[in-house]
């Protein structure tokens, strides 16, 4: 005879009690879910802002091996690919074998057929003909043996193989995810995998792009500087130019010394707005143009003034620039020094002695005005002087708390530059400005740097 049971009796909270258990172990897996997909997500953050394409997909194949709860993930780069990618891979624990891919047919597969495989069981699929199956899996419960090994697949029963394809399709890679039990991996496994096999794909995609503009753009930029300095009697000459960082960026810092006639040469320092082909035309303009309107025998305020007219004709989007130029003639022992100032930041002049004076020669900015109002200046170097041009990025380099380097830091640099040569003194203000930004050139940075050859007496 069956007894009723009423309300509240023990097997009746207990099913309440083991509901109730049920429900927190599906809420606590939930937090761990949104938790693990939270890491992958802010894992990728930080993976889209890396231009090493090693770490890349080192970084892909440890967040595979985390959202597909695999034992085993690996990546294989194609041979054709054209990208000197690591293979790489990452396990869970040190006794998950990998295949060899040579010897396994049907994950080789996905590297020259581009193919997605999944296999839910290679001890089965091991003895079935390449080529059989697909993304739909190969399906074979408990063919593995008790070890868990299979002859295709190391250690590991259950495999998904996902091309990384380009953007034209051409295969870079491939990525795996491995299990040692059989029939691991479901759809959203899948589905997981292949977003991260997408992404590589895109990240190679867009991260070969940008080192190929950056490619173009070190090449466009440096036909915008001279190759190589000139050797000038009576003088020593000493340049350096650091570009900031930034992918596919043209700066618009210039410089240039060449000979004007016999015993002159001209010396120009510049920068121009903006960056990218407008400024580096607008570069082109005012450098070679510089050296055209030289040609006729101006001074260095006529100069400006001609160039400023060039700029102003061709208006290009009111891009401008600053100029500094200047002729220097050595002659008996000393060197002087004319110059013109197009709203250019003063140079210095390092005195044998150690005195450091700012030569402060006025001037407005070249492309933006119709009357240009231009200074010159003469000054004579001594034997053993030194003459220091440089570019805003200089002075207007800023460390993390905001403070600028400045004129006040170029000085410091150079109060310890008497003696030395121009490519010490050079080196020092690189060097000095990038230690002030923490190693990071925010803008270019350049800096030429002229000395009287003749040993102070």
């Amino acid at each position: 005879m069956a007894t009723a049971l009423t309300p509240g009796t023990a097997p009746e909270r207990e099913s309440s009690d083991e509901r109730t258990g049920l429900a927190n172990q599906g809420e606590s897996a939930l937090v761990s879910e949104r938790d693990r997909l939270l890491a992958a997500v802010l894992a990728l953050c930080a993976s889209a802002g890396r231009v090493d394409l090693s770490q890349v997909v080192r970084e892909a194949a440890t967040l595979a091996l985390s959202l597909t709860g695999a034992d085993f993930a690996m990546f294989v780069p194609a041979e054709a690919a054209g990208f000197d990618l690591p293979q790489v891979s990452y396990q869970r624990e040190p006794s998950a074998a990998p295949p060899a891919l040579p010897e396994a047919v049907r994950l080789s597969e996905v590297l020259w057929g581009g193919e997605a495989v999944r296999v839910d069981d290679l001890g089965e699929v091991s003895h079935l003909a390449a080529g059989q199956g697909g993304l739909g899996g190969e399906t074979g419960r408990g063919r593995c043996d008790k070890g868990g090994r299979a002859a295709e697949g190391g250690d590991l029963c259950s495999w998904v193989g996902l091309p990384v394809k380009a953007r034209d399709g051409d295969a870079i890679g491939a990525l795996f995810v491995g299990a040692r039990d059989p029939e691991v991996f479901g759809a959203r496994e899948v589905e997981l995998a292949q977003a991260l096999a997408s992404y590589l794909g895109a990240r190679f995609d867009n991260l070969s792009l940008s080192l190929e503009r950056a490619q173009v753009a070190g090449a466009l930029q440096q036909t915008l500087l001279p190759p190589t300095l000139p050797d000038i009697p009576g003088l020593q000459v000493a340049a350096r130019y650091r570009p900031a960082k930034a992918v596919a960026r043209v700066g618009g810092d210039f410089y240039d010394i060449f000979e004007v006639g016999e015993g002159t040469w001209g010396l120009m320092v510049g920068d121009v707005s903006g960056t990218g082909p407008e400024a580096a035309a607008l570069t082109g303009v005012a450098r070679y143009g510089a050296r055209a309107i030289a040609s006729g025998e101006h001074s260095p305020a006529e100069l400006l003034s001609q160039l400023n007219d060039t700029l102003l004709r061709l208006r290009l989007r009111e891009k401008f620039c600053t100029l500094l130029y200047a002729h220097l003639v050595p002659c008996k022992g000393k060197v002087r020094a004319e110059l013109a100032n197009g709203g250019h930041p003063y140079p210095f002049v390092v005195r044998a002695s150690g005195e450091v004076e700012q030569v402060a020669v006025h001037g407005t900015l070249l492309g933006a005005f119709d009357e240009l109002c231009v200074e010159q200046r003469e000054v004579l170097l001594e034997p053993g002087d030194l003459m220091v041009f440089y570019t805003d990025g200089v002075i207007e380099a800023h460390g993390s708390s905001g403070d600028f380097f400045g004129t006040e830091g170029l000085v410091r640099v150079l109060s310890n530059s008497a003696g030395a040569s121009p490519a010490q003194v050079a080196r020092a203000i690189e060097r000095a400005v990038l230690e002030h930004q923490e190693g990071g050139a925010r803008d270019d940075v350049a800096v030429i740097v002229v000395r009287n050859r003749r040993a102070a007496s």
